[in-house]
């Protein structure tokens, strides 16, 4: 077992003088057969030092001997599972992936997962929605093509397939892997373009064993301001600084083979647009009990409960008052969403068998202005994963196969209505080491359908029943070059069912109207890249350098596109709203750099190191689409114009940057910490045409007021953004940290998307206490 974590080690190496020997199975247990004699055994796994015994036995002697192994210094120490399910070390997967560890979190007083993730190479966030190397763009929430999941299991929400990134308790993470390319043989559809997998973490013995008292407990408090923007017509709160504060508890603890974890937060935002407040309650629990008299056998339960008010805005009033909602429209939301989730593993010999279930419900009471507005929505997601996985030691072989069945009941006028979604899959994927070469295959077959209690147009045909099947398969290779030198390819294929959002949604944002697409058929592509990781160490700092090239291709990609999809007579904004369409094929190409790394040059001092630079080409194949040359105005306009949709080049995919740079550096001298974190996004070159015309800058009038400035904030916006945020701790002793945290240290002005201005300078002070 692992010296310091008390965790059962599977795949160990035990070998004897004579080469001869074992290997431990998934328990950590072994048994190795040796004749009378004295004998020298040596325990060995990759990332650990080698423990050498020397056993003397006799005719008929039958010994138990326990190991605790300790990790070597000299070996890249991140184990990770989210590639293939099982524990392997980082260096050796066959796809991009990239690490964050809970210090980066916790030190950068991430009271939102999501802003933690904008510091991760390749990744950027827009509007809750997660996009990797430039695989998605604007969604306006609704679906996405990354999936996000706490410990393996998908947490977005049913009807509109959004993120609950507020229900992840930040306060119990081990880390968060994220994935790079199409993950669906894994993981199933909303894995097209990726995943991140937050892995929590349970107590082991020895990190209670450390504290006085009982279990382990950590608090982490906070108070902030919100600086006055330099230019003095987006001040719309006057003299008064608005505030945000905050307070996370988690604590951990073993009642004998029972492992408990207790989360709890509160956070309170005056925001910094007017009406976008957040007050937001969030409990999380864990139990975890290991079966004393069925060996390998483990069962518990988790859940998360959140409770939240929050206001949000869609698009600012002008480019001069762009903290200020487009007509003061605050759209107001009390929610509350839990997820329960009962699990089962039995392990015997090289076998494991798990069940992960949950139950995850969503209920928001949107209104704005105070007003119902008819966006309520309320969904329940019915979930279960059945894996067994089989480890051949003898073939150096590993089988992991599954099951997963979801339903999904939705109950909203905003989607027309009561929906029910089905999900049936089956998955499969082998890995293989040879020696110094490491092979994974996978496939899984998806089913997806919907039943709307509302008939739609389809085709010509009147129907309320949808569905879809398809599979998808992957392969990947990993060699290792040399002792820290790794070569890998991999290929994946990745496919996505509309949501229910984006197939049913109707309603208005703002003045601008959103339309259902019942006809949106569902996307699919492929990813390929080739990468080369070099371990670096230096002293006791390790770390490594990746560098990889990647190709992504999509057909039948789903984008939201503003145009003139409704009747001009009756609608607001002369018929203009959006939609989500299929915009034919797409490509997106580029390569990376990244950089990790983490230990000490010098007895005093550590450094810690993330970064990376990506560079992306994104295009459209599909001149004839309605993406890239445009399409009819309708029956009420003249047939023979065209509205072309795009701002620029119209092969440019659309809300995407090209150059996207980050950097988080960390020095820890002694009780101090110094942190920096750099990040630079190019120009997004090209999006909705329509928001750079008179219509939506000037308005109409007696109809709509406009949206102005778009235009003079892309211009002023045009060579990118330059974000720099820094951070310094003073640790007072082993339990009570310090620290103050500056976001948006330059007060830049910057915009995720058009017509949204995003925060400007913040202060933080915060106290960290560990008992």
């Amino acid at each position: 077992m692992d010296e310091a974590s008390y965790e059962n080690l599977i795949g160990v190496n035990i070998i004897t003088e004579n080469g001869s020997g074992t290997a431990t199975d998934i328990l950590g247990k072994y048994t190795l057969k040796l004749e009378a004699g004295t004998h020298q055994i040596t325990f060995r796994y990759i990332g650990y030092k080698d423990f050498i015994k020397d056993v003397t036995l006799k005719n008929g002697d039958h010994k138990t001997i326990d190991v605790k192994l300790l990790t070597s210094t000299e070996q890249l120490k991140t184990v990770v599972v989210s590639a293939g399910k099982f524990e392997q070390k980082l260096e050796e997967i066959t796809v991009s992936m990239e690490v964050l560890k809970p210090t980066l979190i916790e030190n950068k007083n991430t009271t939102d997962i999501q802003t933690a993730m904008d510091q991760v190479p390749g990744v950027n966030i827009t509007d809750g929605q997660a996009n990797i190397r430039g695989g998605s763009g604007w969604s306006y929430g609704a679906g996405t093509r990354v999936l996000v999941m706490v410990d393996d299991m998908p947490l977005i929400s049913g009807d509109a397939g959004q993120v609950q990134w507020k229900l992840i308790a930040t306060e119990n993470i081990h880390q968060i892997e994220v994935i790079k390319g199409a993950s669906s043989a894994l993981y199933g559809s909303s894995a097209l373009n990726g995943i991140i997998n937050i892995r929590t973490a349970f107590p082991t013995q020895k990190s209670i064993s450390k504290n006085k008292l009982p279990g382990y407990t950590k608090i982490n408090t906070h108070f902030g301001l919100i600086d006055f923007p330099k230019r003095e017509s987006l001040n719309w709160n006057g003299a008064k600084r608005r505030a945000f504060k905050g307070t996370e508890i988690f604590h951990a603890n073993k009642i004998g083979n029972l492992g408990i974890t207790l989360g709890a937060n509160i956070y309170k935002d005056d925001g910094y647009r007017m009406g976008e407040i957040t007050d937001r309650k969030r409990i999380n629990f864990g139990l975890k009990l290991r079966n004393k008299k069925i060996s390998g056998l483990n069962y518990g339960v988790n859940g998360n409960f959140l409770f939240q008010h929050t206001g949000s805005v869609m698009i600012w009033k002008s480019f001069e008052e762009a903290y200020i909602p487009l007509n003061n429209e605050i759209t107001t939301t009390r929610g509350d969403t839990y997820n329960i989730d009962p699990f089962i593993t039995y392990g015997k010999g090289n076998s494991r068998h798990s069940l992960r279930t949950r139950y995850l419900k969503v209920v928001n009471d949107n209104s704005t202005n105070e007003k119902d507005n008819n966006q309520d929505n309320e969904s329940e997601i019915f979930y279960a994963d059945y894996q067994w996985q089989k480890n051949i030691e003898k073939y150096n072989l590993r089988i992991t196969s599954g099951i997963t069945n979801e339903i999904v009941n939705a109950r909203s006028d905003l989607f027309q209505g009561n929906n029910t979604r089905k999900n049936h899959s089956f998955y499969t994927q082998l890995d293989k080491k040879w020696d110094k070469l490491n092979i994974s295959l996978g496939a899984r077959y998806e089913y997806y359908s919907i039943d709307s209690e509302t008939d739609h147009l389809l085709d010509g045909d009147t129907i309320n029943h949808i569905a879809a099947a398809k599979p998808v398969f992957r392969t990947g290779l990993n060699y290792q070059l040399a002792e820290y030198t790794y070569i890998r390819s991999s290929w994946g294929q990745g496919y996505r069912f509309p949501s229910m959002a984006e197939l049913f949604i109707s309603t208005n944002q703002s003045g601008l109207e959103i339309y259902p697409n019942p006809n949106l058929k569902p996307e699919s592509g492929w990813s390929a890249e080739i990468g080369m990781k070099q371990g670096v160490r230096f002293g006791n700092w390790l770390g490594y350098i990746d560098v990889a090239g990647f190709l992504m291709q999509y057909d039948d990609m789903m984008e939201f596109t503003l145009g003139p999809w409704g009747n001009p007579t009756t609608d607001p904004l002369v018929g203009f709203g959006f939609k989500s369409v299929n915009v034919g094929e797409t490509q997106i190409s580029g390569i990376e750099l990244s950089l990790n790394g983490q230990g000490k040059i010098s007895e005093e001092i550590k450094i810690n190191l993330l970064g990376g630079y990506t560079y992306m080409n994104h295009k459209s194949l599909s001149p004839n689409e309605v993406y890239a040359y445009g399409y009819s105005h309708g029956e009420a306009y003249d047939q023979s114009i065209t509205y072309n949709n795009s701002s620029s080049d119209s092969t440019v995919l659309k809300y995407r940057y090209n150059h996207i740079a980050k950097l988080d550096l960390e020095i820890v001298y002694k009780k101090i910490s110094l942190g920096g974190s750099f990040r630079y996004n190019s120009f997004m070159s090209n999006i909705d045409k329509i928001f750079t015309e008179d219509l939506i800058n000037n308005g109409i009038p007696g109809t709509f007021d406009g949206i102005p400035g778009i235009n003079e904030a892309r211009e002023k916006f045009k060579h990118g953004d330059f974000i720099i945020d820094m951070r310094a701790g003073y640790s007072l002793n082993d339990k009570i940290r310090l620290g103050i945290i500056i976001n948006n240290m330059l007060n830049r002005e910057y915009m995720s998307r058009p017509a949204d201005m995003e925060i400007q300078r913040t202060f933080a002070f915060q106290l960290s206490v560990k008992l």
